[in-house]
């Protein structure tokens, strides 16, 4: 139970380190789970030409969440919501800027502080669990009861799992929004990809 909680921990703090206010800090080759301990375990040599063949992977094919899933054990899941925050950076300069703003997005409801939320920008939103160990070892089994969400109007469409959900018309279910990949990098619909 320990090592999925650890996986879907590593998923979380991954998305809000490259979308936090800032410049985000990756450690050369934990793109994948990276299970070393402090110095000098953590300075063997990286795979690179393993990360270069699945970020290709991940290039060609524009998987599905589900196959993203499937392949856990790998790193892939790590990788593409690595490669895709750090797109997402690179591509709105205005959200993720110096002058982009930051705007904490609270969840309410039985499971509330298990959300992190925030917007970057007007064009940018993002949901993370917390605290998952006691949601559960899987995230399909997540129980979010009667856990919502406002967003800002408009249509959002998650860049992780092209998951749209419609916000402005009042709170929306986490379960909804992370019902497809175990964390949301939305865009606002309509704004790019």
């Amino acid at each position: 139970m320990v090592g999925p909680a650890g996986r879907w921990t590593s998923l979380a703090q991954t998305l809000l380190k490259l979308t936090s206010p800032g410049v985000p800090d990756v450690y050369q080759g934990t793109e994948l789970w990276d299970l070393s301990l402090v110095d000098p375990d953590n300075r063997r040599p990286v795979d690179l030409e393993r990360r270069r063949q699945l970020l290709g992977e991940l290039t060609a094919e524009r998987p599905h969440p589900v196959d993203l899933l499937g392949r856990v054990d790998e790193g892939l899941p790590k990788l593409w919501v690595t490669a895709r925050a750090l797109q997402r950076r690179r591509d709105r300069p205005a959200s993720f800027g110096p002058d982009g703003t930051y705007t904490p997005r609270y969840a309410t409801g039985a499971r509330a502080d298990h959300v992190v939320a925030f917007t970057r920008g007007d064009d940018v939103a993002v949901v993370a669990p917390r605290q998952v160990i006691s949601l559960g070892s899987e995230f399909e089994t997540w129980d979010w009861h009667d856990t919502e969400l406002e967003l800002p109007p408009g249509r959002w469409r998650c860049v992780l799992s092209d998951q749209v959900v419609d916000g402005g018309g009042g709170p929306v279910a986490v379960a909804d929004v992370l019902a497809a990949f175990p964390v949301a990098l939305l865009v606002r619909d309509g704004s790019g990809s």
